[in-house]
């Protein structure tokens, strides 16, 4: 699978594997997908602000915030993070280029917008992610982030940025380094960390009951429709029409890493969904429900928790589950360390 230029890893052998091994002690990933736009100036949190939706007046230094891009009709287009470097400086992340694109078109009086192409970005992910970097000398600013705080540090005598983020459902990390040190921060994190690719990634982040861009945003759905209301601030949105949800089902073949082939031929105003239909957008065979588990979209309203007829034929005996499947109060990526044995 590419995203942009970025050839990305299916696999390192054995996804189901991989999977296990970030939620029980922690694996390694390549998220150098994600593109970076930094803005700085006097104006710069009022364009983030319009860009994304969301008030940054709460966000202090060394801060992430979770935000969203949408169309002009409030339909989404990507999910975002905006880090906090500076008292006029500001960081967007996307693993969509045209996000990034966009913003640069916003430099002007008061603003300048730049994106890096020196950076990489990995994901330590599991229980023992902190275990993990401090073999590479990580000090005990990093222990002590909150929850979406970063910092800065060496990581086997390279400067990195740390940021603690949980995209699989479990603690762990974001790591942005130089792309020069690529190969060498790799292979010191893999010494005590199993990489993995984005199969694992899939069923990860779908039992856990995070959004992808390119999946749970094919359809015109607004932030509230996708679970994310409480990350967008601006009014007018329409009322919901149709509801993100959990299911397992079964499936005479399901291929991975799997994809919805579908381009969606409704609209808001006519949405050619009934009660009783699930269109779905994520699937994965995963290792927490035994099973078939995906992510999908019914009719709003009073639609059943079982019998739903998947409208791609695809899926069967598709009952809902609870969103997210795994972790269902997302307590898991806050959690204090874990602490473990040294391997040394």
């Amino acid at each position: 699978m590419a995203l942009a230029d970025f050839e990305c890893t299916d696999h390192f052998g054995d996804p189901a594997a991989e999977a296990r091994a970030c939620r029980s002690a922690c694996a390694l990933f390549d998220f150098s997908f994600i593109e970076c736009a930094q803005v700085r100036g006097g104006a710069a949190r009022q364009v983030v602000e319009a860009f994304t939706g969301r008030s940054l007046a709460q966000l202090s230094i060394a801060k992430i915030r979770y935000a969203l891009r949408v169309d002009t009709a409030r339909h989404l287009l990507a999910d975002l993070t905006v880090w906090r470097t500076g008292e006029e400086c500001y960081e967007v992340m996307s693993g969509r280029h045209e996000d990034i694109a966009d913003l640069i078109d916003y430099a002007g009086p008061g603003v300048t917008v730049i994106a890096p192409d020196d950076r990489a970005t990995f994901a330590v992910q599991g229980p023992a992610s902190l275990e993990a970097v401090r073999h590479l000398g990580a000090t005990a600013d990093i222990e002590a982030l909150p929850y979406f705080g970063f910092a800065e540090t060496m990581l086997d005598g390279i400067p990195c940025r740390i940021g603690r983020l949980g995209y699989s459902g479990e603690p762990g990390f974001e790591i942005i380094c130089p792309k020069q040190s690529v190969d060498r921060l790799w292979q010191a994190l893999a010494d005590h960390a199993r990489p993995a690719g984005f199969i694992a990634l899939d069923m990860l982040r779908i039992e856990a009951g995070f959004v992808l861009f390119s999946n749970e945003f094919r359809l015109p759905v607004t932030p509230a429709e996708a679970g994310l209301g409480k990350f967008y601030d601006r009014p007018g949105l329409r009322p919901p029409v149709l509801e993100l949800v959990s299911f397992i089902a079964e499936a005479d073949r399901l291929d991975w890493p799997w994809r919805p082939t579908w381009k969606p031929t409704w609209t808001p105003s006519s949405p050619q969904l009934s009660r009783g239909e699930i269109v779905v957008t994520s699937a994965c065979t995963s290792v927490i429900a035994g099973g078939i588990l995906g992510l999908g979209y019914v009719v709003a309203e009073h639609s059943p928790r079982a019998g739903l007829q998947d409208v791609s034929g695809i899926f069967r005996n598709i009952r809902l589950t609870p969103l997210p499947y795994y972790d269902t109060v997302k307590r898991r990526p806050r959690l204090p360390w874990r602490h473990t044995q040294d391997a040394d």
